[in-house]
């Protein structure tokens, strides 16, 4: 048991068996019915626990979001820290089991669309949906 856990904690590792991702925030809708378009950002924070519910630290995520890479012309766009990434793109919880990134995405000028950022770890799994509409109802 003390050598599983020391591969738990060595840092390229997925997710233990039994663990939860969670993502927040777990759903976002924005409405922006100006004419021009306009970007945005937001703050994702993934949460990785064992089956005990204790934070699971040096973990391996994989993160992703359809549309994301890194061009001016994408509608979405990941960070890894201040860095623009292709999508998926790794990243390790730290040790209180969790790890922050930004997402960048447009909203107005007539843009719709939906698509869910996902984290993948081992087994484990979450998404969370951004939502961008006009607001107007149609």
């Amino acid at each position: 048991m003390f050598a599983i856990l020391l591969l738990w904690s060595c840092g390229d590792v997925s997710a233990p068996p039994g663990s939860t991702i969670t993502i927040e925030p777990s759903s976002l809708t924005i409405e922006n019915s100006l004419p021009t378009a306009e970007t945005s950002t937001q703050y994702y924070t993934v949460s990785v626990v064992d089956e005990d519910g204790n934070p699971v630290g040096d973990v391996k995520l994989s993160i992703s979001f359809i549309w994301a890479s890194p061009s001016p012309y994408n509608l979405v766009q990941l960070y890894k820290g201040d860095v623009p990434v292709d999508s998926p793109f790794e990243a390790t919880t730290d040790e209180f089991g969790a790890y922050t990134f930004r997402l960048d995405f447009i909203s107005g000028g007539g843009y719709e669309y939906k698509g869910d950022v996902e984290v993948r770890s081992g087994a484990a799994f979450a998404s969370s949906t951004l939502e961008v509409t006009t607001g107007s109802s149609q």
